[in-house]
């Protein structure tokens, strides 16, 4: 008979948030042999779990919500995350989750959410128009005029968020969580050199060991180990242009999204063989769309960043995740042979299990049209008259057909922020949801299910 320790009885998942996927019977029968590989699969080698948080600015709220629903499902199920890495306000979240490692799931989460609804912009950067206009001016006169005075290096002053995240996150336990790696194997932030361009992942822990490099060169990926303070998270979430640059043993860092928005990579340079991914977009490319399907417009400047960053923070996580299961598709047909699944180099290729946290197919936009909607429903005029820096972003960001995509990265406004958390929580309970129906329909044990290959 199956173990049934660490892990609960199969339960109808009850109704909660919005409606799942329309089509998401027929993703049931469709994923039922991939989920059943995986429980074949898995069971060869103790489950290694490594949480990995992408960037996402304001975002993070949503992050946050997701977790307060898998972390404890995870737990639950004996499965809990020993491996945290992350990027920008996922390096914020990997910190925390590393810090409260030693209390229960549930509470882990439910002080992410709490740290997260209570941020506000002011805690972040310094009001934009007060004093990072007048620099910014100042600064960009003197350049023009080649008058003597340091360079424009951003259009906020984020020393708030060095008190935030010095106050915020408590770095002692998070140093005595990783002392013997049995509550936190390792955990690690990655920054952008600008010196050099090459992702720099700075890590603490145990697992470090595990690394057959410090350097990754296929991927540029480059491993300093360090005891994690709040100078590395606040460099793996400089914005460009919006945050100034972080000054770190003698070079430059600004947000690890440039390069590397989703560390899956690392996480598995670290010897996780289960990933649970946390993103704000979805794990799949949008599907064509018909000719005549769609009016287009010309697109507004605003509109062209909000592409050039989907392109930057989205496209390298969707293909880290496909080459994964192509990976886990070799592995098992290897297997069935009687062989191993051996790289060109030597390298024998291993199945790792995916579990992904984010908005459904087709649901790209949805925190941005969320940012639209908290922005005119909580926000009149007299409102916005009132909170002028507010006013200026909005201004500065929402125009075009991407409207609030751009805001929802800088709205460090309550209402919004609990807005992501509520759509989170959602999108996590869809997650499990369909993992429940599976298990169910299999009479299998949800830990089995959870996993995609």
């Amino acid at each position: 008979m199956a173990d049934r320790t660490n892990d609960q009885p199969p339960a109808t998942p009850k109704k909660q948030g919005r409606a799942r996927d329309p089509g998401a019977a027929m993703k049931v029968r469709a994923a039922e042999s991939s989920f059943a590989a995986g429980q074949r699969k898995f069971g060869e080698e103790p489950p290694v779990v490594g949480m990995v948080l992408a960037g996402a600015g304001a975002r993070g709220a949503y992050e946050a919500g997701v977790a307060s629903v898998l972390l404890p499902v995870l737990e639950e199920c004996g499965m809990r995350p020993t491996v945290f890495i992350g990027t920008s306000a996922g390096a914020i979240n990997a910190a925390h989750f590393a810090a409260t490692a030693h209390l229960t799931a549930t509470d882990s989460a439910a002080a992410a959410v709490e740290l997260w609804a209570g941020i506000t912009k002011d805690q972040v950067f310094k009001p934009f128009l007060q004093t990072a206009l007048l620099r910014d001016v100042g600064q960009g006169l003197a350049e023009l005029l080649r008058l003597p005075g340091g360079p424009l290096t951003s259009l906020l002053d984020t020393e708030p968020l060095r008190n935030t995240l010095a106050t915020k996150v408590d770095w002692s336990r998070l140093h005595e969580n990783t002392v013997d790696g049995s509550r936190v194997e390792a955990v690690g932030v990655a920054a952008t050199s600008a010196t050099t361009g090459r992702t720099q992942v700075f890590v603490e822990g145990q697992r470090l060991k595990f690394l057959r490099s410090l350097s990754d060169a296929d991927r540029a990926v480059d491993y300093e180990p360090c005891g994690l303070e709040p100078k590395y998270v606040q460099a793996s979430a400089a914005i460009p242009v919006a945050f100034p640059p972080v000054h770190i043993d003698g070079d430059w860092y600004i947000d690890g999204g440039v390069r590397l928005n989703a560390p899956l990579k690392p996480a598995l340079d670290l010897g996780a063989n289960r990933l649970v991914v946390i993103a704000t977009d979805p794990e799949h490319y949008d599907p064509p769309r018909p000719p005549n399907g769609l009016q287009a417009r010309q697109p507004t400047v605003q509109d062209m960043i909000a592409l050039i960053m989907r392109g930057a923070l989205n496209d390298r996580m969707i293909e880290d995740i496909r080459t994964a299961k192509k990976i886990n598709g070799l592995v098992e047909s290897a297997r069935t042979a009687g062989q191993k699944a051996v790289s060109r180099t030597g390298h024998e290729y291993r199945s790792v299990g995916i579990l992904f946290g984010g908005p459904g197919a087709g649901q790209f936009g949805q925190l941005g049209a969320t940012a639209d909607d908290v922005l005119e429903r909580d926000f009149p005029p007299y409102r916005l008259a009132l909170n002028p820096d507010l006013a200026a972003l909005a201004t500065l960001l929402s125009a075009g057909q991407s409207s609030g995509e751009l805001l929802s990265y800088l709205f460090f406004e309550p209402s919004f922020l609990k807005a992501a958390i509520e759509h989170g929580q959602d999108d996590a309970q869809r997650v499990v949801g369909l993992a429940r129906d599976m298990a169910q329909r299999n009479h299998g044990f949800l830990r089995d299910y959870l996993w995609t290959t």
